[in-house]
């Protein structure tokens, strides 16, 4: 990159869209087909995981199972 006013764009710009996504990440309640628990996951493993559409491959924190977990739309936990 030899402009600079081109890094002074994506940088900001890269910046909020990282926010959009952690806000919208840590509103999401995931629910475990298996033991029923409702849970959020960490950013780590939101991001790495499998999805099938908005569900997520997920490690059951009470259950310890790995299974597609559902988006809980009750955003209470």
């Amino acid at each position: 990159m030899n402009n600079p006013l081109l890094l002074l764009i994506i940088l900001p710009v890269s910046l909020f869209l990282g926010l959009i996504f952690a806000y919208d990440m840590s509103r999401v309640v995931y629910t475990c087909p298996k033991c029923g628990k409702r849970f959020r996951a960490k950013w780590y493993k939101y991001l790495l995981s499998g999805h099938y559409g908005k569900d997520k491959v997920l490690r059951c924190p009470k259950c310890k199972t790995r299974q597609l977990c559902v988006v809980s739309y009750d955003q209470k936990l």
